[in-house]
């Protein structure tokens, strides 16, 4: 779509794996929140289910770190596992963590973003509930 992107993923395999598959894009094995990108240097990051293994006493660093690095007026989607309260559960990696969605919201505006637009989906069969906020670098 003629737009500069970098996948950045902490999993060599998966690194290794979205090189095979989008041969033609950029894939860094790294963490956004790492540090080394400069400050306000990019114009939006997806973190789709990227932050649901962080642990609760670590999300708001996680957080502050991606704000850092996206621009004002960039956007941040967050998709993650809905709940009710903050709770851990098994996963097929290691632990990861539900989150209510009005928290993940604070969290952010804590961060320095400002929410725009969210979603949810309700448990669908085997499929956990589902929520992805939206929100703009302020």
């Amino acid at each position: 779509m003629g737009l500069d992107v970098t996948g950045i993923d902490l999993v060599p395999e998966f690194i290794a794996h979205a090189r095979q598959t989008y041969p033609e894009a950029r894939f860094e094995l790294g963490s956004l929140a790492g540090g080394t990108r400069p400050d306000a240097s990019v114009a939006g990051v997806l973190a789709w289910y990227s932050l649901i293994h962080v642990h609760p006493d670590q999300l708001d660093g996680a957080l502050t770190a991606i704000r850092r690095v996206v621009a004002p007026g960039g956007v941040l989607v967050m998709g993650f596992f809905k709940g009710l309260v903050c709770e851990p559960f098994e996963h097929k990696v290691t632990t990861a963590y539900r989150w209510p969605m009005d928290e993940v919201a604070d969290r952010l505006a804590s961060a320095g973003f400002a929410e725009v637009e969210r979603s949810q989906r309700e448990q669908q069969g085997e499929r956990r509930p589902h929520a992805v906020i939206a929100a703009r670098a302020v």
